[in-house]
């Protein structure tokens, strides 16, 4: 296995359980208030910290990235998950709950400062790098449900956790059995030449953050909300699917089957990082960005509008395009910023996508709470209208310094 291929190799596996670790909570917020009594909002609500310090941390995860060691941070990371795994499963009371899922989200939220940061320093081939590592990423969303869904159909939601601590172990090991060396900055500048970032590259980036920090909402929200979401509109598929199951015995089997559906949905999302990885090493990085964004607009629309069978369609079109604009969004960021502080500029964008995304748990929250979650989707609509704008505006603010920004071999980096 060669150096970029281990690296890239312990980034993904680290990306995998990061998102599969943030969302197993989404899946068993059924059951867990099922057990526990409380109201689904309330139980939403546990899952706040989680999620505000998923992006707080981001910055700081960055700094330490860039001057202590960006490996270094994806052990702790990856340690941490599997110790605030096991208390999670081991507790049902709210707070101790909540103070477990603040801890994996504190534990994920050092992943993408150091193992975005580590493909854009290390890997020349940015796009492809970026779309292995989101494909991995996005088989984490998939698979969390799936994982979740699949152990609670024989058991109950505490072996979720508790399984899922054994896999953050072994990710740690993965790390000393695939060892490689970094790059120094000064090597990085004598192989590359001179850092071409430009002063004006700040405030594109900025325009670029706001686009960002709506779309780590939409994110946020959908990805609270679409278990449940499928398990009450689009129930009788649920029923049919709980049904075609091997027999289990326990209360949370439609969950599961709801679980497993959302799964499939970012199986796809899969697909999308791969056609979004190739249009990064290929297009004009601004123009793919706003396109891939205003191709997801329908398709959350047709979620707000439709129920069963039309709606898991509709949540695959959305899911492909939302989530697979991600390796042209990474790669976008890293052209933006220089080259000595690109894990504290991935910290920028991931504090403003999760940390700020976190908020939208309270979205779901509130809406769920006053009319139920079909009134979230026209909201989040409208979001992704403003997602797009800012994509636009970038293009138009850059255009003319920057007639071309993209990581194909012929392009370069942007000029000085």
């Amino acid at each position: 296995m060669t150096r970029e291929q281990r690296i890239v190799t312990v980034s993904s596996t680290a990306h995998f359980l990061t998102h599969m670790f943030i969302l197993i909570f989404p899946a068993v917020v059924v059951p867990y208030a099922r057990e526990t009594g409380q109201p689904l909002s309330a139980v939403f609500g546990l899952g706040f910290m989680m999620y505000l310090l998923y992006g707080a941390l981001a910055i700081p995860a960055g700094y330490l990235a860039d001057h202590w060691s960006r490996i270094g941070i994806l052990r702790i990371c990856m340690g941490g998950m599997g110790l605030f795994s096991l208390l999670a499963g081991s507790t049902a009371d709210p707070a101790l709950f909540a103070l477990a899922l603040a801890g994996i989200g504190a534990a994920c939220g050092l992943y993408h400062p150091a193992g975005l940061g580590l493909i854009s320093h290390e890997i020349d081939r940015q796009g492809k790098a970026h779309g292995i590592n989101g494909i991995f990423g996005n088989f984490g969303i998939a698979a969390a449900p799936l994982f979740a869904g699949g152990v609670m159909l024989f058991f109950d939601w505490r072996w979720v956790y508790w399984a899922g601590a054994f896999l953050g172990f072994a990710g740690v090991a993965l790390t000393y059995a695939l060892p490689f060396t970094v790059t120094s900055h000064s090597d990085l500048e004598k192989k590359k030449g001179a850092d071409p970032h430009r002063a004006d590259h700040w405030l594109w980036f900025g325009v670029l953050c706001v686009a960002m920090t709506f779309a780590g909402l939409t994110y946020r929200a959908n990805m609270t909300a679409l278990p449940a979401y499928f398990e009450t509109e689009a129930a009788g598929l649920a029923r049919w699917l709980a049904s075609a199951l091997p027999d289990g015995a326990t209360a949370d089997r439609l969950s599961g089957a709801a679980g497993l559906m959302v799964s499939s949905v970012f199986m796809v999302s899969m697909v999308g990082q791969w056609v979004g990885g190739r249009s990064a090493d290929r297009f004009d990085l601004r123009l793919a960005y706003l396109s891939w964004q205003a191709l997801s607009f329908p398709f959350v629309v047709g979620m707000a509008l439709f129920a069963g069978f039309p709606l898991y369609l509709a949540a695959m079109g959305h899911v492909f395009f939302a989530l697979g604009m991600q390796p042209i969004e990474n790669s976008l960021v890293g052209k933006l910023l220089p080259r000595r502080w690109l894990s504290t500029g991935y910290g920028i964008k991931f504090t403003l996508t999760f940390g700020v995304g976190s908020l939208a748990v309270k979205q779901v929250a509130w809406v769920e709470e006053r009319g139920g979650l079909r009134d979230l989707y026209p909201m989040l609509a409208g979001e992704i209208g403003v997602i797009v704008a800012f994509a636009a505006l970038l293009w138009g603010v850059s255009r003319r310094a920057m007639p071309r920004i993209a990581n194909d071999p012929s392009s370069g980096d942007p000029p000085a």
